[in-house]
């Protein structure tokens, strides 16, 4: 009997024992000397510091705060920019795949501490903070409205840092490249897209990359990604670069795509609708240094 009422004992104490609560997600700790913190602000009491490659599970979100448990029982808010999930490191594969065939229009210096999300957005998921001096491909570009305002926008940047990682920051945060031969001549204008169409072989000043850029002043129509095109040859007897081909006033968007016509390079410009969202592709051949539009075959 003694051993029969012992064992009901453990049974009932077992039965009205909280049960642990349940894990929305695991998650790995990708940010240096991250904080667990006491509540979901950045000022509250940090209650230990975690390193890099350490695990945590996912009870609770709340914004861009996630409430963990790290070991047994020590539990806490941590950023998001500070961790990366099962389901985010998924939907980030994800997003990989289906752009691995995108080809960059132009690369980028990160040139402040930059949320890097998994999609245009100022609330949506951060994989982790891309610091000053990381170099970008740029992808894409979009424009939305900002979040409680009626005229303001923000730009984004669908950017490539590494092979295995894609996602979008904000425009401001980025810096595009201008190859050094041709800074010179950018009239402060951003190279929005840079492409190299042809090489030359200059006896003196060595191999020679032409190039056609789309161009962008600051504060043009957001929904624009470069106003202009310009086309960049070399002058084997002067030996300096000199304007092909230029046009101003497009309304110009991603992608601006190179190719060939036999021996003749080729490139092709979209041009945004007045509807927004309809673009009409612009092909272009070059005949030596000459730029012409290239006529449309017979349906």
């Amino acid at each position: 009997m003694k051993v029969f009422f012992t064992l009901l004992f453990v049974i009932l104490l077992t039965s009205c024992a909280p049960k642990p609560e349940p894990v929305l997600d695991h998650a790995t700790v990708v940010a240096k000397n991250a904080s667990l913190r006491l509540k979901n602000s950045s000022t509250s009491r940090t209650l230990r510091v975690l390193d890099m490659g350490d695990k945590v599970e996912v009870l609770e979100r709340q914004g861009n705060w996630y409430r963990v448990r790290y070991g047994i029982d020590i539990q806490g808010w941590m950023e998001e920019s500070t961790v990366l999930t099962n389901d985010t490191k998924g939907r980030i594969q994800d997003l990989v795949t289906s752009s691995q065939n995108q080809e960059p229009q132009n690369t980028a210096v990160v040139k402040q501490t930059s949320n890097f999300r998994l999609e245009p957005g100022r609330s949506t998921a951060i994989i982790r903070r891309l610091e000053p001096g990381t170099k970008v491909e740029i992808l894409e570009r979009a424009t939305l409205p900002r979040p409680g305002s009626s005229s303001s926008y923000d730009v984004w940047l669908k950017v490539r840092p590494s092979p295995a990682e894609i996602g979008w920051v904000l425009s401001g945060g980025v810096e595009f490249d201008i190859p050094n031969d041709i800074a010179q001549y950018s009239e402060e204008y951003t190279y929005a897209a840079v492409k190299i169409i042809n090489r030359v072989q200059d006896p003196i000043a060595g191999e020679i990359n032409w190039y056609v850029v789309g161009e962008r002043r600051p504060g043009h129509d957001p929904y624009v990604d470069f106003q202009g095109i310009r086309v960049f040859t070399w002058n084997m007897k002067k030996h300096r670069y000199e304007t092909a081909f230029r046009v101003k006033g497009l309304r110009g968007v991603y992608p601006l795509a190179i190719g060939q016509d036999g021996v003749n390079p080729t490139f092709r410009v979209y041009e945004l609708e007045e509807d927004g969202n309809s673009k009409t592709p612009r092909d272009f051949v070059m005949f030596g240094v000459i730029v012409r539009p290239k006529k449309a075959l017979p349906s």
